[in-house]
């Protein structure tokens, strides 16, 4: 890994407020509001400022070395410094503590000017709509007049989405991770009783425990809610996997007065309590439960749905260009949520790239296992130079002669782009793709594709009919599960399609049958049978019987052949013998 971005100084910004103070969108009002914030990087210009959204109980401190310690701590570390996914030898990043938090930006703990105490109580309830302008204040305060990139994940993401839909010229692109436009019904069952943990403790004092000087306040409260919520951050299989039903060592070695006690208190001695009774601990630490009400709050109340009548309506608001990502095992934000804002997008023709990355983790993986989102954000972001080979446009001539100048193109099964290059280079087109191979995803999304990660067996319900010129399946009929069903999205996505696969039927796999008795190993089929992704042996024949059974007419057919026989055999009409690969353009028959 390379080094990071240094020591980070942190930074406290008053606002200039308009009229001199912010109302609020349920009826308060602050007259005077603080910013706490980290930037890094490269020095600020008017194109390479990142804004990164921090996670519900996040802070400004995304990267770097405080001052006065030895080791980086940044809760996102590994994403941002020079040549790393977030590069900072090129853009300056920035990220802010939210409005109500406790980690310097105004919100309950800060002193109430009129009182000269704790706000406590006093504290304004504020939706992310008034976060979102306070961010938006601060970031033109300091310079910035758009972003190169908004950036987040998790609650940061419900917060990155408020602000593209109700301010989309303020950012070129938009990087959702592990979120969703708004929470679903488990997540909002588990902010219920977190919340509840601590209104119900008699320490809250209804908000105004500051008041009292002790310092202890509903820290049990605020314990429960984050063991409750941690519960959520993590998958059943991978707390099963860790923890199981085993007990903690000290077990072994308690007393019986020390069981008894734990006995009377109804405590355990299952790993798993001690684990989540140090996360509280080290959560209390650090946070105050005034600060995790209203930020939960305004989480919870945050619906585009409610403010423009359809998520539809509200992505078509969306300008840039977007990468969602999601991950496998999340309750809190689940792949089904971010498959609604992909939907959403792609009815309005909006840029968007979508990638599933599956640990077995859960919600935590966006912070904990980082590598394969770095590839894909670092791709996203980047700008490199897309080289297109004379030897790659010669293996994809034959599609190339089947497209249309300036055509819309989705190629299902791009692997790592090259066709898509090919295309806009020779034929100016826009294209995206479709790909189930993470690393092939990368490739295709740093080349500047637009790039769905799906298997095509379970359909592509995403797409909306009729939203490309062309459908390319390249290859990929002979790997999938259901053909037919291919075929079929293929025709709804677009109104024709170009499809090429190995054709069985080739005299030199017959021969090798005939002669060797042994499926054939070849550039064209460079597989043996027991590590092929091949399920399924097509010939030329066999297609067009399934077309004309489908009702599917076959506008065109190229048959080709690397063989000088093959290509005699095709030069007297023997396609289905001479060619080692079929290139069809089909449409729906009328």
């Amino acid at each position: 890994m390379t080094e990071g971005v240094g020591i980070v100084e942190p930074k406290k910004i008053t606002l200039e407020l308009p009229e001199g103070e912010l109302r609020l969108a349920y009826g308060g009002c602050l007259k005077h509001i603080e910013v706490a914030y980290e930037e890094c990087g490269a020095p600020l210009t008017d194109n390479n400022a990142i804004y990164i959204c921090h996670a519900l109980t996040g802070d400004a401190h995304v990267a770097g070395i405080k001052p006065g310690e030895t080791q980086p701590s940044g809760w996102w570390e590994g994403m941002i410094g020079p040549g790393r996914a977030i590069d900072t030898n090129k853009f300056h990043v920035i990220c802010a503590n939210v409005l109500g938090g406790c980690s310097g930006t105004t919100g309950p703990m800060s002193i109430n000017p009129e009182t000269g105490k704790p706000y406590g109580s006093a504290f304004p309830r504020y939706s992310f709509d008034d976060a979102i302008d306070v961010f938006r204040l601060f970031l033109k305060q300091i310079g910035v007049k758009k972003l190169a990139a908004l950036i987040g994940g998790s609650y940061g993401g419900i917060q990155a989405v408020n602000w593209a839909t109700r301010f989309p010229d303020d950012m070129e692109k938009l990087i959702l991770v592990a979120t969703s436009p708004s929470l679903n019904t488990q997540a909002l069952a588990f902010d219920v009783m977190g919340k509840n943990s601590i209104t119900e403790n008699p320490l809250w004092k209804g908000g105004d425990y500051y008041l009292e000087g002790d310092g202890k306040g509903p820290k049990n409260g605020l314990a429960s809610a984050r063991q409750l919520a941690h519960i959520s951050y993590l998958s059943r299989e991978h707390l099963q996997g860790k923890f199981d039903r085993r007990l903690q060592e000290s077990f072994v070695n308690a007393s019986a007065e020390e069981r008894a006690e734990r006995d009377r208190l109804f405590k355990t001695y299952f790993q798993i309590e001690s684990y989540l009774d140090y996360q509280a601990k080290k959560f209390v630490a650090r946070f105050d439960a005034n600060s995790y009400l209203h930020i939960v709050g305004a989480m919870d109340e945050a619906d585009p749905v409610k403010a423009y009548g359809s998520l539809d309506a509200a992505f078509a608001r969306v300008t840039a260009k977007c990468l969602v990502v999601s991950y496998g095992g999340d309750v809190l934000f689940t792949e089904w949520q971010s498959l609604e804002m992909v939907t959403s997008l792609m009815k309005a023709g909006k840029d968007v790239s979508y990638c599933h990355l599956d640990y077995g983790i859960g919600h935590d993986a966006f912070l904990t296992h980082i590598d394969e989102l770095s590839k894909l954000v670092g791709g996203f972001l980047g700008d490199r130079e897309v080289k297109v080979m004379k030897w790659q446009e010669r293996l994809y001539s034959g599609v190339v002669k089947m497209i249309r100048r300036g055509s819309r193109i989705l190629d299902i099964g791009c692997g790592d782009g090259s066709l898509l290059n090919v295309l806009r280079k020779t034929r100016n087109t826009k294209g995206s793709g479709v790909e189930i191979d993470v690393e092939k995803f990368e490739e295709a999304i740093a080349d500047g594709h637009a790039v769905l990660f799906a298997d095509v067996d379970d359909g592509l319900s995403c797409i909306p009919s009729g939203s490309y010129d062309t459908v390319v399946v390249s290859d990929t009929l002979q790997e999938v599960k259901n053909p037919r069903g291919l075929l079929s999205e293929a025709l709804r996505i677009a109104d024709e399609a170009i499809v090429t696969f190995p054709n069985f039927a080739a005299y030199r796999i017959r021969f090798t049958l005939l002669f060797r008795g042994r499926l054939p190993v070849s550039k064209q089929l460079p597989f043996e049978w027991y590590d092929t992704p091949n399920i399924h042996c097509i010939t030329l024949k066999d297609f067009r019987a399934l077309c004309d059974k489908e009702g599917i007419e076959i506008v065109e057919v190229r048959a080709e052949s690397r063989h000088l026989f093959g290509k005699i055999l095709l030069l007297f009409g023997f396609k289905n013998l001479g060619a080692s690969k079929i290139i069809a353009r089909i449409r729906r028959r009328a």
